[in-house]
């Protein structure tokens, strides 16, 4: 497992700082460790009492990390004495850390200053020239820059002069009331803009730190700094889309939107009648095409594979060649995401459908993977597997729709697979508590029955209803037809992995 470390103060409520980052890290598929630089009493209201870590303890951490895991990448937060900064720039040179992403916590939003002139010189000359990316808002690029930000505009050539006199990436965030969620992130490449939408969400304590952990885990993976800052940037704006509201002030996202597993599971009260909440956040024509498409969707979930799955009857080898088909299958599912970015009018529609094409590939297809290397199949084996009909007929029509189809028309031919796993396995384990703790099917089921699924679905109805919402009759009634068609194959495939012809 790679791994990250975040050297931050703490927040005893749990917001930012230290515990937002070990958050964001672990949900970003790291092993995550720290080096306290200071202790906060705080809440969503304040800080009453901060008690800072002598310089001798900080260093201690930061030896027993490096010496015994040694972090792949890491992210410094709000340090807020020129000695504290001082002995995290001479460990990181001393022991060569990789992948430095710093967020130069110095001026508070509303202006105010949260370090002396002092630690901000020693910042300036010590610690900023190691970094690989630094991640400065709107005041702190001003602070760096020595100029007034007032515009797009400004901000490139801000960022530029950043990157020029420390020789780093610099990521400038945007906000602050200059423009929507719009970031610029300048590297050797020159300026590329990461545009976004503001979410209407007043819970944003926490989010400087969220950002640059995220980038951090996601550098300690391996991904380039645009990808990282992408991928960055698409769980930040999920977190605070998922609409956490905790405590009187500005309170924490919901760091943990898409945890997934068992483990983090509620538990699950057996209703007298299956049932599915697939439908209950649909509306408008999110709604209509699911429920024009009921009658397929219950025949899946009532199909002789998904009842022996739910049932713990399932044999082993029907299971295992189901995965290889569906991994064949995954493959060319994630194509019809690139198709759309291909085809995207703007960049905000092309992190929209490269966020998925990432959650498919981080979650289902990890899933899939892993399973069949249990029992010694490997991506080489995958490959030179035959595609059964009916796998072979439903990449068919994803790569149709694809090459030929507009945006409105590929959305309606990815969409049953992602809405209609949800519908079967949520009837399965309402069916079926248990199916979840089985050794070989409960990781399947419990990726479409988990928190984070639950939220893309949702998200992706008013992401459809928005796409549709100017479309004639004449129109919706066509998309109407390539959802149903969609949804037949997914009625197929189930069959198929019963065994049907």
């Amino acid at each position: 497992m790679r791994t990250a470390l975040t050297i931050a103060g703490s927040d005893s409520s749990g917001g930012a700082g230290i515990q937002a980052d070990i958050k964001t890290m672990t949900m970003n598929g790291v092993y995550a460790m720290s080096a306290i630089t200071a202790l906060t009493a705080q809440n969503t209201t304040g800080v009453t009492a901060i008690q800072e870590s002598t310089a001798d303890f900080l260093a201690e951490q930061l030896d027993e990390i490096f010496t015994d895991i040694f972090p792949d990448a890491v992210k410094i937060g709000m340090v807020s004495s020129s000695d504290l900064i001082t002995t995290i720039a001479e460990k990181l040179q001393q022991y060569d850390a990789k992948n430095i992403v710093v967020d130069p916590v110095m001026v508070a939003t509303s202006g105010a200053r949260l370090i002396s002139e002092e630690a901000i010189d020693t910042l300036k000359e010590d610690l900023l020239q190691l970094a690989d990316v630094i991640t400065p808002n709107i005041p702190e690029a001003e602070v760096l820059a020595d100029m007034t930000i007032e515009s797009e505009a400004d901000m490139e050539t801000a960022a530029r002069a950043i990157y020029k006199l420390y020789g780093c990436d610099v990521l400038l965030k945007g906000g602050h009331n200059l423009n929507d969620a719009n970031d610029l992130l300048w590297t050797a490449d020159g300026p590329e803009w990461f545009h976004g939408d503001r979410i209407d969400n007043p819970n944003t304590h926490g989010t400087g730190c969220t950002l640059s952990s995220a980038i951090a885990a996601n550098l300690a993976k391996g991904y380039d700094m645009k990808t990282a800052v992408g991928r960055a940037k698409n769980y930040i704006s999920s977190a605070l889309a998922a609409g956490l509201d905790l405590g009187q002030g500005s309170g924490p996202m919901a760091h943990n939107f898409d945890l997934a597993g068992k483990y983090a599971e509620a538990p699950v009260e057996e209703p007298a009648e299956p049932f599915s909440k697939t439908f209950d956040n649909a509306t408008g024509f999110s709604l209509e095409l699911m429920e024009s498409c009921r009658d397929l969707w219950d025949a899946a979930a009532n199909c002789d594979f998904l009842t022996q799955m739910g049932e713990g009857t399932l044999d082993h080898d029907k299971f295992v060649e189901y995965m290889i088909q569906d991994s064949i299958y995954l493959r060319d599912y994630l194509k019809i995401f690139a198709y759309a970015i291909a085809k995207a009018p703007n960049w905000a529609d092309m992190q929209l459908f490269n966020g998925m094409l990432a959650y498919c590939d981080d979650g289902e297809n990890k899933t899939r993977l892993d399973i069949l290397a249990s029992v010694g199949m490997t991506d080489a084996d995958i490959d030179k597997t035959e595609m059964k009909r009916q796998c072979r007929d439903y990449c068919a029509f994803l790569k149709d729709w694809g090459e030929k189809g507009t945006q409105a028309e590929i959305i309606m031919a990815m969409l049953p697979c992602m809405w209609g796993y949800r519908y079967v396995f949520e009837q399965l384990v309402a069916k079926h508590p248990e199916a979840l703790e089985h050794p070989d099917f409960g990781p399947v089921i419990a990726d479409y029955v988990n928190a984070g699924y639950a939220w893309y679905c949702d998200y992706w109805y008013t992401v459809t209803n928005e796409k549709c919402k100017a479309f004639d009759d004449a129109t919706l009634a066509h998309l109407k037809n390539i959802f149903r068609e969609a949804s037949a194959h997914e009625l197929w495939f189930w069959q198929m992995a019963g065994g049907a012809d």
